[in-house]
Order: C-alpha cells, then sequence, then structure tokens
C-alpha cells in the first residue's frame, strides 16, 4: 500500500494578514519513503485533527482548533483539501470565549445520499445539547439545528451509524452524574427524533463512576461497551474501571444481555464486530514501573462470541530493539480481514511520545508496527481517528506539528 501523508502546519510570514497566514501552507518535504505527501498547516498548539470523509474532489477535515479571531474565540474547524493536500476552503466555529454558551463541533460524517452532517454540543440557557450542522462539499451550510431533547456533552465526539431511513447518534450525556448514553435517531431530512437512553446507574447496572465507550450497530441492535467503577463501598475506586459489554434491543428498547469481562486491570477503547465476532481492543497494566510513567500499558484485544464469551485474545508487546513502551490506544478498525489500531507511545527513560500504528491480521499475527515523531523531542504526537475510505484504504488523523492526515 502506499501511504499518503497530509500533514498541517500555518507558516510565520512576515508582513502577512491573518487572514493570510491562516491559508499559508509548506511545500511538501519527504520525510520517509513510504510517504508519497507531506504539508502542513495549522499550528500545534492543542490543534488535532478528528473525523473525516472523502469527497469527489478530495477530503472534509474536521477537529480541534483553539483561535482568536477579532472578539471571537473558537475551538473547532473544518477544512476541505484535494487529492494532493491542497487546502482548499476552511471554517472555524464553536463559541470558546463565554463558558455558559460554549458550543463544540469537530466532526464530521457522511449520511445516506452522500450528504455531510457535522455533529457536537451547544449550550442553550447553559444547559449542553445535541447540535447538528449539515454542509455541503463546498463547506456551506444546508441547515443548523439544535435539539433541545437530547442533552449531549462535548466531553466524547458523537459517532455515527446510518441506516435506511436515516442515522442514529451515540452521544454522552451533559447530566455526567446520570451516567448516560444517548441513541438518538435522526430521519434523513433531519427532522424526526427518537431517543433512546442507556442508564448506568439504573439496574441492571449499579455504577458509581464510568469512563469512554465505543458501539456498534448490527441488525437492528446496538453493542456498546464502557468502563464503569462497581465498587460503591471500596475505599479508593478512582482506579477500579472495569470494562462491560452490554446488548441494547432497539425494538424493545431494553438492555438484553450484559456482562464484565475484565478487572481494572484492562482498560477498553473500542469496540468491533466483524463476522459473528465481538473485537474489544484496549490497554492492559502489565503492573511493570516503567521511567517517568507510573506504569507500563500494553495494546490487548479481547475476542468474543456475540454471547459474549472468551474466543481468544493476543497483544502487542514492541521488540527489544523499539524499547519499552506505555501505550495510549484511540481508535481502531477492521478493513480487508486486517485490524489497524492507532494511539500514542511513551518511551521509557523519556519525555517524548510517538504517534503508533498497528496491524494484525485478525488470528493475531502482527503485520505492521510503525512509530511516527515530528517536531521536537517534547512534541505531542499522536494518531486518534481511522476512518475506512473506498478501495480499502484508511484515513488516519490526530496530531503531530499540527494537524495530520495519513491516506493509506
Amino acid at each position: 500500500m502506499i501511504i499518503k501523508t497530509l500533514f498541517f502546519k500555518t507558516q510565520l510570514i512576515a508582513g502577512l494578514s491573518m487572514a493570510v497566514l491562516n491559508f499559508a501552507q509548506n511545500a511538501p518535504v519527504s520525510i520517509n519513503k513510504d510517504f508519497k505527501l507531506n504539508t502542513h498547516y495549522m499550528t500545534p498548539e492543542n490543534n488535532f485533527a478528528k473525523a473525516g470523509v472523502e469527497v469527489k474532489d478530495g477530503y472534509i477535515i474536521s477537529g480541534q482548533n483553539f483561535v482568536q479571531e477579532g472578539d471571537a474565540e473558537y475551538n473547532s474547524a473544518i477544512i476541505k483539501i484535494d487529492k494532493n493536500g491542497k487546502l482548499l476552503r476552511k471554517t472555524v466555529l464553536g463559541d470558546n470565549k463565554d463558558f455558559d454558551k460554549e458550543s463544540v463541533m469537530k466532526t464530521v460524517y457522511s449520511i445516506n445520499n452522500n450528504r455531510l452532517v457535522q455533529l457536537g454540543s451547544k449550550k442553550i440557557d447553559k444547559r449542553s445539547y445535541l447540535w447538528l450542522r449539515e454542509v455541503n462539499d463546498n463547506l456551506d451550510v444546508l441547515q443548523d439545528k439544535v435539539y433541545e431533547s437530547v442533552s449531549a456533552a462535548a466531553t466524547h465526539d458523537p459517532v455515527v451509524f446510518n441506516v435506511p431511513d436515516g442515522f442514529f447518534v451515540v452521544s454522552e450525556s451533559a447530566f455526567s452524574r446520570d451516567l448516560e448514553i444517548n441513541l438518538t435517531f435522526i430521519s434523513n431530512d433531519l427532522q424526526k427524533t427518537d431517543n433512546h437512553i442507556i442508564s448506568f446507574i439504573e439496574p441492571p447496572f449499579d455504577f458509581f463512576g464510568r469512563f469512554d465507550y465505543s458501539a456498534a450497530l448490527v441488525n437492528n441492535k446496538f453493542y456498546l461497551i464502557t468502563n464503569g467503577v462497581d465498587e460503591r463501598n471500596a475505599q479508593d475506586t478512582s482506579n477500579k474501571y472495569k470494562t462491560y459489554i452490554l446488548e441494547y434491543d432497539l425494538a424493545t428498547r431494553k438492555v438484553t444481555k450484559h456482562k464484565k469481562i475484565s478487572e481494572a486491570d484492562f482498560m477498553s477503547r473500542k469496540l468491533l464486530i466483524n463476522k459473528d465476532l465481538i473485537y474489544v481492543v484496549g490497554v492492559k497494566d502489565t503492573g511493570e514501573p516503567i521511567l517517568n510513567k507510573t506504569g507500563r500499558r500494553n495494546t490487548l484485544v479481547k475476542v468474543l462470541n456475540m454471547n459474549f464469551d472468551k474466543v481468544k485474545e493476543f497483544n502487542y508487546i514492541p521488540s527489544p530493539d523499539k524499547g519499552k513502551f506505555s501505550e495510549h490506544l484511540y481508535d481502531a478498525a477492521i478493513v480487508n480481514d486486517e485490524l489497524h489500531i492507532i494511539g500514542e507511545m511513551y518511551r521509557s527513560g523519556t519525555f517524548s511520545n510517538e504517534s503508533v500504528y498497528l496491524k494484525f491480521d485478525l488470528n493475531g499475527k502482527l503485520l505492521d508496527d510503525r512509530f511516527l515523531k515530528y517536531g521536537s523531542m517534547y512534541s505531542e504526537n499522536r494518531l486518534i481517528k481511522i476512518v475506512p475510505l473506498k478501495n480499502n484504504e484508511l484515513m488516519l488523523l490526530g496530531k503531530g506539528e499540527g494537524w495530520r492526515v495519513i491516506i493509506k
């Protein structure tokens, strides 16, 4: 496969106006024989790409981008680039100035009939609700709606699952004490909604806390994993998150199956379903201390059948020549019977982190492990999101001297 890296960063050119600065672009620089394209956009400070789609004449990418323009402060952006990485358009959005009016919009998804929607969170009267924008290929806004029937937080980006008559949005409730997940159906015309709520403080669950989630939709049933604290009377519950998996039937609006599949040494990050097998991808604490970090964690994949019984598991441990790492895993995808995993790693003995890309076959054999580092030894590098594209290609999104986009 050919890997294209689209890599964005602003250039500082004296005498140019701020508008020109925002659209400045470095010439492509070859840093690796496998990389076909390397350009730069956005400044590095706390900016990263988080979602993307392919359109007929390029790619549309969205993510976090803190910027001030006049009296306005923004936290999100969406851009369009051509197939060669040339920046065509950019829009900044998301109110970052007034906490009581805060809005966040870091996603973009393709829905039915090749339409594009962005999903995020917007505050009205100090309460956060699900925010949707429909845009076209030129980033023009076609519809802008807030669904005040759906409380949605900005801490976890909403995700989309398409169905024939619309799409489902999975989002986290803005009422954090309720420990709720929304499964919201939105019709193709964006007018009708039906919200399902899964609560983790009501039977069959009784959580003291909850962290992260991932979901899949198969045959009118949602499958969801989350990390929950179920030791309400324990002295220290802060680190005792255990992975739970559940099946939710959309027709009956009930949790029909659930199971705890780990103890507190494993943190799940991604749920995938492929050929009647469930892949739960996360990180496992090995108990081995490493310099500058509290402990070593390695990527672990748990494979379950549809009854949530264990089939097998496999993990990733870097070879001795690569050193020891503590891993943070962000996303995974199965494409063409191969499991792709991305995240970041901290190398033992340094304060430096590197982006990581792993590839396995579905039997657990490691096919590729790649570490990417840009900027100084202290610069942040991470890959955050995998977007499957046409022809078994992948878009890998993240951070490293600005927004990074890899087309693989």
